[in-house]
């Protein structure tokens, strides 16, 4: 997984385990610190000082000899934070453009999507498993609580709410007051933040998966698996614009880019990069040699990621041109995997047609049985029968 981020001057780029604060300069990019979350991980007292049994220390071996990816990041609004959330189910937060570790902690789920709130008092965590959670930036000692099923839970954090649907992106409105969660579900989730529970509208209009979100203003802009991107009303949940489908892939992400005193929404799915102005009509397409997994807006241009590359895409000109990338950058760019490859569920045609043969199966199966069974209770009263009637006779003989 690969993922960047504008940052001031700076451009934070994470790919693999490692975390990169990069800056470019007449499209070369020069490495201004370097991370691997590897060896943090397993050097950071932080990390096993949570871990207290002889269960979770065996876990917190295992994770120190496995390959730890990240799997999502996020830069904070006051762009002095970056937070990142990884395979081994931990999240590092980390000063920039130092990229010195200020905190580390354990979650309990595997996490799909992370962000600051409005304050970047806290970062909010969505996971696979359909909770989202909150956790301070700053160090607590409060450690275990009660998660949305009723289970106790031995991770720090404060749970906002649980849905059935893998979580596959999270946002705070610019206000703060709103919570936004898309999900696998075709739905985007609006509740008050930080009482989740109370829910002010549900978005309904995507036919697949909504795998991003973007904000600008007041203004929500979703995509996803149907390639079409969505303007919202947060507040009462109504779609107020939608684009042509964009492509014949999934969108991947969005992000909103200024040029010029206008609003651009920037998305990617597969090798193609689509901008759209902002009553969502197509104004220009660009495209890659290889499917691109992120995007920025950085200067006034888009920056985008490959498993090969980092693209820039001038919107002013029309114009995209490949930056020089350091041999390092590249080898871990080249190591990038997605960790679920497709969100889309597995239900076509020719799964209805091997329930109904199951079900047939079935079917026969428990006439097989009623059949048993029937001719193992006449087969009984028959034996029952004969064994009364013989003994009538012996009596009778005897008498």
């Amino acid at each position: 997984m690969a993922t960047v981020h504008s940052a001031g001057d700076y451009l934070v780029l994470c790919a693999s385990s490692q975390i990169y604060a990069l800056k470019i300069s007449e499209d070369e990019l020069f490495i201004g610190g370097k991370v691997d979350v590897n060896e943090d991980q397993g050097s950071l007292s932080l990390l096993k000082e949570t871990l207290k049994d002889q269960e979770q220390e065996q876990d917190s071996k295992e994770i120190g000899d496995a390959h730890v990816e990240i799997l999502c990041s996020t830069v904070s609004r006051c762009e002095s934070l970056l937070a990142v959330a990884t395979s081994a189910k931990t999240v590092l937060i980390l000063n920039l453009p130092s990229l010195k570790v200020q905190r580390c902690f354990r979650i309990p789920k595997a996490p799909t999507s992370i962000t600051f709130d409005q304050d970047d008092s806290h970062v909010v965590v969505g996971d696979r498993a359909g909770h989202v959670c909150r956790y301070t930036v700053a160090t607590t000692n409060t450690s275990g609580y009660t998660d949305m099923n009723g289970d106790w839970c031995s991770c720090e954090g404060e749970p906002l709410l649980g849905t059935i649907s893998m979580v596959l992106d999270v946002a705070i409105s610019e206000d703060g007051r709103y919570l936004l969660v898309a999900d696998r579900d075709e739905k985007i989730r609006i509740s008050r933040y930080p009482e989740a529970y109370a829910i002010q509208s549900f978005c309904l209009g995507h036919s697949a998966y909504v795998s991003t979100i973007a904000l600008h203003g007041g203004r929500l802009f979703s995509s996803g698996g149907d390639s079409v991107v969505h303007e919202w009303d947060m507040e009462r949940g109504t779609c107020l614009a939608r684009s042509e489908r964009v492509s014949e892939n999934p969108v991947r992400r969005m992000c909103i880019c200024e040029t010029e005193n206008k609003v651009c929404i920037a998305a990617i799915a597969g090798t193609l990069l689509t901008v759209l102005d902002d009553k969502l009509k197509v104004v220009n397409k660009f495209s890659s040699s290889d499917p691109l997994m992120d995007i920025t807006s950085h200067k006034g241009n888009i920056i985008g990621v490959s498993n090969s590359s980092v693209l820039v895409f001038n919107l002013s000109d029309g114009s995209s041109r490949s930056a020089h990338v350091p041999t390092e950058l590249l080898r871990s760019l080249s190591m990038s995997r997605d960790p679920i490859p497709s969100y889309f569920k597995n239900v076509t045609h020719q799964n209805m047609f091997e329930y109904f043969k199951r079900k047939e199966e079935k079917m026969e199966s428990v006439k097989e049985n009623k059949i048993r069974k029937r001719k193992a209770r006449q087969s009984r009263k028959a034996a029952a029968k004969m064994k009364k009637i013989t003994n009538e006779t012996e009596v009778a003989v005897a008498s």
